[in-house]
């Protein structure tokens, strides 16, 4: 698996004098290089990275969080995002939607939502090395 990161570009509405707008965004791949918009990984951790997790020194406060965590300093941390709630233990990253609250059983929790560590450890620290990176057009 390996995560893409690029400059995404949104075109103004046609016939709008708008500029057009530029962001950093990241979709998981598969070893051979495809793409699948509905895979797991990209619904949850690459759609949060690219929503909430748009700046270096977030991802660096997410790291420091992480690092806490592996060395015993501390037991979980929760994420709060604009798209997404986290919450983040050594034994899993679990993902749920900002819109969707902890009663609404049917959706909190979900088994597709929630990743391994090393996985959203990894996806994170290529992600927060991507923004590090001077943005090209």
């Amino acid at each position: 698996m390996s995560l893409r990161c690029f400059i995404q570009t949104q075109a103004p509405v046609p016939g709008s004098a708008a500029q057009p707008v530029h962001y950093p965004a990241c979709e998981w791949v598969s070893d051979d290089g495809t793409g699948d918009h509905q895979h797991p990984l990209n619904r949850f951790v690459c759609s949060w990275l690219t929503s909430d997790m748009a700046d270096v020194a977030h991802c660096d406060e997410v790291l420091h969080a992480m690092t806490q965590i592996e060395d015993g300093a501390r037991e979980k941390w929760f994420v709060d995002g604009d798209a997404f709630n986290v919450d983040m233990a050594i034994n899993g990253v679990q993902f749920n939607q900002s819109n969707v609250d902890s009663d609404d059983l049917a959706y909190w929790n979900q088994p597709d939502g929630r990743f391994t560590w090393p996985e959203v450890k990894a996806m994170l620290l290529a992600w927060r090395d991507f923004l590090a990176q001077p943005i090209k057009h």
